[in-house]
């Protein structure tokens, strides 16, 4: 698997945010901004992203219940719930707060998904 760098074709020296229209550059992001791809690449995102989001620990789970071995199984689905809820191109990730939370729960869900609750009939 590539890193978004390959697939978008490498990260420019700026970018306008779709947010806010801010030129994004290094040193002068917008508050948009989630990930440059000189952090790394779209697992790297989505780990960062699980641990920063207030989701899980709100919850009691934690990062580490989920194993090495599923992100690998899971490398492209995850890639792609990166690039279908973060406005991502020319080397940046842009999105609101909320994107987080909704990644972070997204990927939750995929690992752990909830469990049916019976119908309780009177």
């Amino acid at each position: 698997m590539g890193s978004i760098v390959e697939i978008e074709g490498g990260a420019p020296s700026g970018v306008v945010c779709p947010f806010c229209r801010h030129h994004n550059a290094p040193g002068a992001l917008c508050q948009h901004v989630r990930w440059t791809f000189e952090q790394g690449d779209p697992l790297s995102f989505a780990r960062f992203v699980m641990h920063a989001s207030p989701y899980l620990a709100g919850r009691g789970y934690r990062m580490s219940d989920i194993p090495p071995s599923w992100w690998d199984e899971h490398a492209d689905w995850i890639v792609e719930q990166v690039l279908g809820i973060f406005d991502v191109g020319d080397g940046y990730v842009f999105g609101e707060v909320a994107h987080l939370d909704d990644l972070s729960r997204t990927i939750w869900k995929a690992f752990q998904p909830d469990r049916v609750r019976t119908l309780v009939r009177y």
